[in-house]
């Protein structure tokens, strides 16, 4: 379809893979509620979908954890003490978790298992640096900080967490369908516009103007036929074939491994007990910013939102497991 990929761009066979039939159930739910008149339903979806279901779940099997997020993980365990800058804002990012206060909201009690991600960031500064025992000052140095943090999907047990976290990530999908599905309206609107300034336009030409302006006419008659086709009930799976063509290229994972100190600065190479190896996983998603992930544990969430709710401030003790 020359029309998707003017505006809406790329984004086998179609086994059946587990959890297809809940992914034809939330593409009606949030792409378009007419996709079951639709011809082909739902044989002709199960292919894309089955495409961009398979991605997400090696996606989420990817995701490394969980780590507990507790005073003495961010004393001992490399990544924890990395991923926030202070036991401060660790307690911060779990009191202020919207995720958290609706799971307890909605009766969620105990532990919880979630999905952290935050934003890598690097930065270079000079400062003092020890080498062979001898302090050098004004040395130039690679911090690195994270920032942005979000909780999402919180669940009682692992295995639910990774399965919230496949739907997450298979709903960014659906709307980037939705998104093609919109675009196509609005060049329905934008055409039906010029259509109605080219009649004008032809109604009041005078007659050596009119050849010209009825082919500028025609033209936009064509496309308007074009894009009111492919709105049509019977092409609705051309644009989830199209969008969800390879979903491999929008959605994938990235690892990376830094050796830092217990300041977040980066060295070249290690420095013995000074020095730790830090490994990081990045979900990459098109037209978003990379964010390393990361599954997160966390104890006593009823505690939790209490603290939050009747003091504004959680003790780092209470995060702490019995």
């Amino acid at each position: 379809m020359a029309l998707l990929a003017r505006f809406i761009g790329l984004f086998g066979t179609g086994e059946a893979v587990p959890g297809l039939d809940e992914a034809l159930g939330r593409a009606v739910s949030l792409v378009d509620s007419r996709l079951p008149q639709a011809s082909g339903w739902p044989k002709r979806y199960r292919a894309p979908l089955a495409r961009a279901l398979e991605q997400v779940d090696r996606v989420a099997r990817a995701i490394p954890g969980p780590v507990t997020l507790d005073a003495e993980s961010f004393q001992f365990d490399p990544l924890v003490h990395t991923l926030f800058a202070s036991t401060q804002q660790m307690q911060e990012v779990i009191r202020d978790s919207q995720a958290i206060r609706d799971y307890v909201a909605a009766g969620g009690k105990g532990e919880a298992y979630l999905l952290l991600t935050a934003y890598r960031q690097e930065r270079q500064v000079f400062g003092v640096d020890d080498e062979g025992g001898v302090l050098r000052r004004d040395v130039p140095q690679r911090l690195v900080w994270f920032s942005e943090h979000q909780l999402e999907g919180p669940a009682p047990t692992l295995a639910e967490a990774r399965k919230g976290l496949t739907w997450t990530l298979f709903d960014r999908f659906l709307e980037r369908v939705r998104v093609g599905f919109e675009r196509i309206r609005q060049e329905k609107e934008r055409l039906g516009f010029e259509k109605d300034m080219a009649f004008d336009r032809l109604r009041s030409a005078r007659g050596e103007d009119r050849p010209d302006l009825q082919r500028a006419l025609d033209g936009v008659l064509k496309q308007l036929g074009d894009t009111l086709e492919d709105l049509e009930l019977n092409h609705l799976h051309e644009v989830f074939e199209t969008v969800l063509s390879h979903p491999e290229d929008c959605l994938y994972v990235e690892a990376h491994s830094l050796i830092m100190d217990r300041m977040n600065r980066l060295h070249p190479q290690a420095r013995g007990e000074a020095t730790v190896s830090v490994g990081f996983l990045d979900i990459v998603e098109r037209y978003r910013k990379p964010r390393t992930a990361v599954l997160v544990y966390c104890q006593d969430i009823q505690q939790i939102a209490k603290e939050e709710k009747d003091f504004g401030y959680l003790p780092v003790t209470s995060l702490r497991p019995g």
